[in-house]
Parts: structure tokens; sequence; C-alpha cells
């Protein structure tokens, strides 16, 4: 027998000693993260340690290992975990998702494919977090199969994992040499375009759209909530401050003005929404270029949120290979509630809602020449109404002043 193999078998019996010494714990006396937070911890996560019975070589774990939980309208939670297999000869990616069910108690969930509990045992919500579950108990009440997890807000791992580590550690009774480290090298982008419900159809001719859009109800200013990243973008290439005014122009269509920030510049455009025989399915068009592309309402309340979808490659399938997705808020921030409900949307409509970035809201730029009210000319010579009523009240108070004049005569 070598060397290494005789090592591996010894790790492997230490692990299985220390497992079997520590269940001294009483699992049902065991509390979670007082005044658990779910609207708080949703978002990525990233492996720092993950307990195991049996030990694993570090050439045959898994690397770049990360959990995004997203919150939809139901109430439960799509955990979408991406990884880099090292049995995996491409080196390539891998994408799964699950369903943690909330229960009763706020902090604990279950696993919808095996019924495995997940209790949030302690957390500040952005620097980490350490989950424990125990599948089956002995009948004192001691845990048989636990499962154990040190997670990190960022891919480099803060101090403050190493302090608070201990106190989960003997709070489980799991030895913390039976937690094995997750290398986080080089993060894994998400996929985009990904079903999460079995059989799922994801033909564009059977994706729905918002029933019975109403235009005039969509005018207006829109914030950008978040937007679809086929790929990783640097934080400093991200745009902050975004935002669409749908004005009514004199040729019946859609003006959109455009504004937004990047790298702490201020930029401007203007565009044109075409409508169609079908209701919510426009055109977002180039006012003075060949650039066009699909521009869908897919759900709205008109005052609060929308979510915008558009495909610029349909495959051969009649499924979408490269989406064009966002969504909006009537204000500079979107409520919660709206969020998990636009995110049920995405899903229904085969789009990853982990794969979203963030559009901050803080520091909104000027209206620009262009955009001024009440049929200002543009920098294109084309002129707008920004707000039919306002128009009509100006007509109306001249002319009562036309009256009055006339009166006083």
């Amino acid at each position: 027998m070598t060397l290494s193999a005789l090592c591996f078998i010894l790790a492997v019996h230490l692990f299985d000693n220390q497992y079997t010494n520590a269940n001294e714990c009483i699992v049902d006396n065991m509390s979670v993260q007082k005044d658990f937070d779910l609207d708080r911890y949703v978002g990525k996560w990233y492996e720092y340690q993950w307990y195991t019975r049996v030990y694993h070589p570090p050439e045959k774990r898994f690397r770049d290992y990360s959990h995004n939980y997203i919150q939809t309208a139901n109430g439960n939670v799509t955990s979408y975990s991406i990884g880099r297999d090292p049995g995996s000869l491409d080196g390539k990616c891998f994408l799964g998702h699950s369903t943690l069910i909330p229960t009763k108690s706020a902090g604990k969930f279950i696993f919808s494919s095996d019924q495995s509990p997940y209790w949030v045992m302690e957390t500040d919500y952005t620097q980490y977090a350490f989950v424990y579950g125990c599948k089956n108990v002995f009948s004192n009440g001691t845990c048989n199969e636990a499962k154990a997890w040190i997670w990190s807000g960022t891919p480099t791992f803060p101090q403050i994992i190493m302090e608070r580590a201990p106190s989960f550690q003997n709070t489980t009774c799991l030895p913390a040499s039976s937690f094995l480290d997750t290398e986080q090298d080089k993060e894994c982008d998400l996929a985009a375009q990904y079903k999460t419900i079995l059989g799922q159809s994801c033909d564009i001719s059977e994706l729905q759209m918002q029933k019975d859009f109403n235009e005039r109800r969509y005018r207006g200013i829109w914030y950008e909530n978040k937007r679809l990243a086929q790929t990783s973008v640097p934080s400093s290439d991200r745009i902050r401050d975004y935002q669409h005014e749908y004005l009514v122009r004199v040729d019946g269509g859609l003006s959109v003005f455009i504004r937004g920030r990047k790298r702490n510049s201020c930029f401007y455009n203007e565009n044109v929404l075409q409508t169609s025989e079908m209701a919510g399915k426009l055109t977002f068009r180039a006012v003075d270029g060949p650039e066009q592309y699909p521009h869908w309402i897919a759900d709205t309340d008109y005052d609060n949120y929308a979510v915008v979808y558009g495909c610029l490659n349909v495959s051969s399938n009649g499924e979408c290979s490269v989406a064009r997705c966002s969504v909006w808020s009537r204000r500079p921030t979107l409520a919660p509630h709206f969020q998990y409900r636009a995110n049920t949307v995405l899903q229904n409509l085969c789009v990853n809602p982990a794969a979203f970035l963030l559009t901050p809201q803080t520091n909104a730029c000027p209206a620009y020449d262009s955009q001024s009210r009440c049929g200002t000319p543009t920098n294109r010579g084309t002129t707008y109404t920004a707000n039919l009523s306002m128009a009509v009240d100006g007509i109306t108070l001249m002319l009562m002043s036309t009256m009055l004049m006339y009166n006083n005569m």
C-alpha cells in the first residue's frame, strides 16, 4: 500500500471517529438567527467551508462554488448553485438549482428535493452566514446525518468568519477539522437563459406578456432596478442612475428619453418606441440609425413596477438563446414584494433572476435641454409633448386670460 493511500484511509477514519464522538447536542435545542430577515439574506453567498463525514482531497472538491438565493412571489426561495467540478475535463462551470421552502419558524427552511433542513444559525447578512441541517436524528435527540456550510458575502473571506466559526461548530457539535475549504479563485458566470420548471416551455411564441397593455398608463419616468447580464461586468463598467422617460410624440408614437451615469459621467440618448398590432409588444428603435430590438412589456401594474423582455436571438427550436431583459420601478427603489413578483415573472420567461445586476439609483443625472416640457424642440429638431394635460391646461389659461382682457375692455 502506498503512503498516500494510507494517509487517505487514516484521514477518512479520523473524520468518522470525530463525527461519532461529536454527536452530543440535542437538535431541537439548537436556535437559529434571532429575528431572521429573509429580505436581507437573499442574494449571493460564496462557500468558504463545508462539513463532510468523509475526507475529500483538495483536487476532488468543487471550486468557485456559490449559491444565489432568489425569493419569488409564492414565498419560496430558489437556490441557484454554480461552481467548477474537478471531474469535468473542460473546466466549465456547472449550474443547478433547488427550492427552499420556508417553515413556520423564521430562519428554518426545507429543501424540496430531499426534504432536508436548512437552518440559518447565524448571519450578519453581508459578511458571513453559518447554515446547518440535520436530516436524521437519533432516538436520544442528537444528529445522525448532519450538513453544514460556512458562507461568505465575498470571494475573499473576512476575518469575522474565523472569529465566529468556533462558536457555530461548538453549538452544532461538528469538529472544525471536519470542515473542508472551498477554493475561490475565478468566479463563474451564471447562465442568463435557464429553466427552473420541469418540462417548461420556452418557445418565444408561447411566452405570456402583459394582458390588455395600456400604453397611456405606461408613459412617464421609469427607473431601472436591475438588468440581465449575459456575462460578468466589472463594477467600474456598470451603468448607474439609469432612467427612461416615455413621452408622446406628435406622430402618435412614444419617444424614449434616456439618461444615466457611467464612470461618473452622465450620458443622454433618444430613441423611439414603435407600437404594433399586438398590445405590449413594442419595438425599441434608434432615432437616426438602423438599430432596433423587441421591447415587450411582460408584466406591470403601471404605478410601481414593470418587467421588460426582448429576445435578440431565437434558436432553431424556437427558444431564446440571447435575451435582453430588465426590471423597472416608478421610484428609485423597488419594494421587496414587487421584486419577488418580478422574479416569478422572470422564471416564467425562462430567464435566470440570479444573472441580473442591480442598477444603483443614488445620484440622478439632470434632465438635458431635449427633455424640457411642453413641446420644446429637441436637438434633432423634433417636437415632443411630455404631458398632454399640461398642454391643455396651458391653452385653457391662455383662453381665460384672453376672455378676462376682453371683458375689461
